[in-house]
């Protein structure tokens, strides 16, 4: 993948959320940029002065969970946090860990392999998921 092409993927979901509405958080990459196998691809965000009950989320929320690509997605939060988490539904699975990593445990349940082909797909995924979302707010 080049580079350029690998740039646009990695931040093609933050820039459509942040077209939306004003993104607060820092991160606009999904993925570690020196190799995306480092880690599970996933946006953390939060929108400037939307509280994590606004109306804003629940529609974000309803087109992920409902997004049909080679992998199924979800944006979750959990209490102890203020952002959202845009990931694959496989990540957590299992609930949060209590210890140890998470990209560990993902290569430990899936395999190297499974795994690493979990990440290209989601890779696949991602523009498409943001054309959905995209989608989803011009619509309206």
């Amino acid at each position: 993948m080049e580079n350029t092409e690998f740039e646009t993927i990695n931040t093609i979901l933050f820039l459509t959320l942040n077209d939306i509405y004003p993104i607060a958080t820092g991160r606009a990459g999904m993925l570690a940029s020196n190799n995306p196998y480092v880690s599970f691809p996933f946006l953390r965000f939060r929108f400037k002065d939307k509280g994590k009950d606004d109306q804003i989320y629940g529609q974000i929320r309803e087109t992920v969970n409902s997004f049909k690509g080679l992998l199924s997605w979800e944006m979750i939060t959990f209490d102890d946090v203020p952002n959202y988490l845009i990931l694959p539904t496989y990540v957590y699975s299992d609930g949060r860990p209590t210890s140890g990593g998470l990209n560990e445990h993902l290569i430990a349940k899936y395999g190297e392999n499974l795994y690493r082909q979990m990440i290209d797909q989601a890779i696949e995924d991602i523009p498409n998921l943001a054309k959905a979302i995209k989608d989803k707010f011009h619509a309206q």
